[in-house]
């Protein structure tokens, strides 16, 4: 049992030297940098800074808001997507349904900005036909506005949310559905009484997923946005790249860590005690 103990962890001892030197490291320099103040002496003047400010506290509502928004969209999406992938019986739709939601995550988020923007801007596909079919006279605003990043941020991060509630359906056997149908109960009420809670794990992950990868994104606010809307992700990569600010930088990423972690920590105990109370 040792021996096999023992293999099992120099297997994983790569994996384990990868983390430890590409995320643990970087991760302790960040705070250790956070820590430092101008005067180059040991400081919580960073963070001081960062919790009196209205307009960090602004970028940090504008933020968290933003994931929390992004999040709900991408559940609701998901879940009739993900409910087709895993009812379809047909193979070879199920081989296509996955290849259309996967393909999109093997091109770079910034090559996919840039197809908005293509499609987005004034003299883009969307404006020439809104223009030719007499909808509007002159072009529309599509372009460097919230609501164009968080179109973009649900399109870019769907896939996220789809994959873990399709393997969820997948886990339910229709038999379930229909017992439910057979003593009455009609499709709405199995969806949210049969369906709905025994898929609460695989949307909560995903969601988890989804609000993380959200509140830590700056490629697509900077390009579909502009840089106009004041998230802290591209507050920190300001600080970092334009300003040279490597202790302003590392305050505000671990202000952003902990927020991410306050939330999603919480959710993850209310999802073990969940999968308790329903599993047992």
């Amino acid at each position: 049992m040792n021996k096999r103990k023992t293999i099992y962890w120099l297997m994983m001892l790569p994996a384990l030297i990868f983390l430890l030197v590409f995320m643990v490291v970087p991760i302790v320099f960040i705070i250790q940098q956070s820590l430092i103040s101008e005067a180059g002496a040991f400081s919580f003047e960073r963070y001081a800074q960062i919790l009196t400010s209205a307009r960090d506290w602004k970028a940090i509502g504008l933020t968290i808001g933003v994931a929390l928004l992004v999040t709900g969209f991408c559940e609701l999406l998901a879940y009739p997507v993900a409910y087709l992938m895993a009812r379809t019986k047909s193979r070879s739709w199920k081989t296509v349904f996955y290849i259309i939601l996967v393909s999109p995550l093997l091109t770079s988020v910034v090559i996919r900005s840039f197809a908005w923007i293509v499609l987005l801007t004034q003299n883009g596909i969307i404006n020439t036909i809104l223009i030719a079919a007499g909808v509007t006279e002159k072009p529309l605003t599509l372009l460097w506005n919230l609501k164009a990043v968080i179109l973009v941020y649900v399109q870019v991060l769907l896939p996220f949310a789809v994959m873990p509630l399709s393997s969820a359906f997948e886990e339910i056997s229709t038999d379930y559905e229909k017992a439910s149908k057979s003593l009455g109960m009609g499709r709405v009420a199995t969806f949210f009484k049969i369906t709905l809670p025994l898929t609460v794990t695989g949307a909560v992950s995903g969601g988890v997923m989804v609000f993380a990868l959200t509140a830590g994104s700056y490629i697509t606010p900077l390009l579909i946005g502009g840089g106009r809307q004041d998230f802290l992700p591209v507050r920190i990569y300001q600080q970092a790249i334009q300003l040279m600010d490597l202790q302003g930088a590392g305050a505000y990423s671990c202000v952003l860590l902990i927020l991410v972690l306050l939330i999603i920590l919480p959710v993850e105990y209310a999802l073990k005690r969940w999968e308790r109370k329903v599993y047992g």
